[in-house]
C-alpha cells in the first residue's frame, strides 16, 4: 500500500489501530503483525510531513485502539493530555489497560523514543 496524502495516511491509520486492536484481543499475531506495519506506514507518512499532530482527534476516537495508538505517538507533543488518555485506558480491564499502563511506565523512565 502506497500512502499518498495525509488524509490517506489519517484513515489508514485508524483502520489499522483498529483491526491491531481486534486482533490483540483475539490473539491473532498475523493480523496484528499486518497491521502494526500499516499503523508504522502511516505515522512515518504523517512524521515526514510534520503532520504527526493531526493524529490528536484520534485520542477521542470510540475505539480503544485509535485512542492507544493516537495518546502513545502524542506523548512527546502534548504529553498532559495523551498522558490523561493513557491514564483512562489504563484504568480499565484487559490487554489494552495492560499496554496503556506499561507505556505510561516506559514513558516516564525514558525508555520510549516517539
Amino acid at each position: 500500500m502506497k500512502i499518498k496524502d495525509i488524509k490517506t495516511a489519517l484513515d489508514t491509520f485508524e483502520e489499522a489501530c483498529s483491526i491491531h486492536a481486534e486482533a490483540t484481543e483475539n490473539g491473532d499475531y498475523k493480523t496484528g503483525n499486518k497491521a502494526y506495519k500499516n499503523i508504522m506506514k502511516a505515522v512515518n507518512y504523517l512524521k515526514n510531513g510534520d503532520e504527526l499532530t493531526s493524529l490528536k482527534n484520534y485520542m477521542t476516537n470510540p475505539n480503544i485502539g485509535v485512542r492507544l495508538w493516537s495518546a502513545s505517538f502524542l506523548l512527546t507533543f502534548d504529553e498532559p493530555a495523551a498522558t490523561k488518555v493513557l491514564e483512562d485506558i489504563a484504568k480499565g480491564a484487559g490487554i489494552h489497560s495492560l499496554i496503556a499502563e506499561t507505556t505510561l511506565s516506559e514513558w516516564t523512565k525514558g525508555n520510549l523514543k516517539m
